[in-house]
């Protein structure tokens, strides 16, 4: 209430210094007196905050067309969606970089293993780190054959960043991790395959 009763203070006052003026005082006189003239001219279009309905709904759009771009197994759609220097890293552990790489990596797979799959994502949480970035964070799956629904062991949770230029929200980074709770073995197919070490080199002058 302290603050409050300041602040109606500075209105009846007026600010340090101010000169007496004629004429009739209106709420908007008074609250120029107290905070001084607005900054933003009326009648200018100022930029909706972050977090605003229209952000959202973009980041909703991103979803709606990756998903219908999966679908029909447009992996450039899909990837439509990227920047051009972003980055994908899938539940396998496989980085694609740029958005050509993305094309490429993803229509490999929906051509072959993901053929006729169908991407279904829920649960989404959204954190603005600035008025151009923010962090998407989901919950998802690949659905097969008539699945409607995800299954324990397809289920994954993805982390984004999306960057916003030119008036324009574009993904540029996604990682996708397997969601796997303690004890239960991997998903068929889902385990990094291990990588292959040479034998050390024997010492020079040894026989073998």
């Amino acid at each position: 209430m302290a603050a409050l009763g300041g602040i109606g203070a500075a209105l009846a006052a007026g600010p340090a210094g101010a000169t007496a003026t004629t004429g009739p005082t209106t709420p908007d006189t008074l609250i120029t007196q107290a905070i001084g003239a607005p900054t933003t001219p009326r009648g200018a279009v100022v930029a909706p905050p972050p977090g605003s309905e229209r952000d959202l709904a973009a980041f909703e759009e991103i979803r709606r067309t990756q998903e219908a771009a999966w679908a029909r197994g447009d992996a450039k759609s899909y990837a439509a969606t990227y920047t051009e220097d972003a980055d994908l890293i899938n539940i396998l552990g496989e980085h694609l970089h740029s958005r050509a790489g993305i094309t490429e990596g993803i229509q490999r797979h929906l051509d072959h293993e993901l053929k006729n799959t169908r991407l279904h994502g829920y649960g989404e949480q959204v954190r603005f780190l600035s008025p151009t970035m923010a962090v998407i964070v989901r919950k998802g799956c690949v659905l097969y054959g008539t699945e409607t629904a995800c299954r324990p062991d397809t289920l994954s949770i993805n982390t984004s960043l999306a960057v916003k230029s030119a008036g324009r929200w574009l993904l540029s980074t996604f990682q996708n991790t397997l969601v796997r709770p303690p004890g239960r073995p991997p998903a068929a197919g889902t385990e990094p395959r291990p990588a292959k070490v040479a034998p050390p080199a024997a010492p020079r002058g040894s026989r073998t």
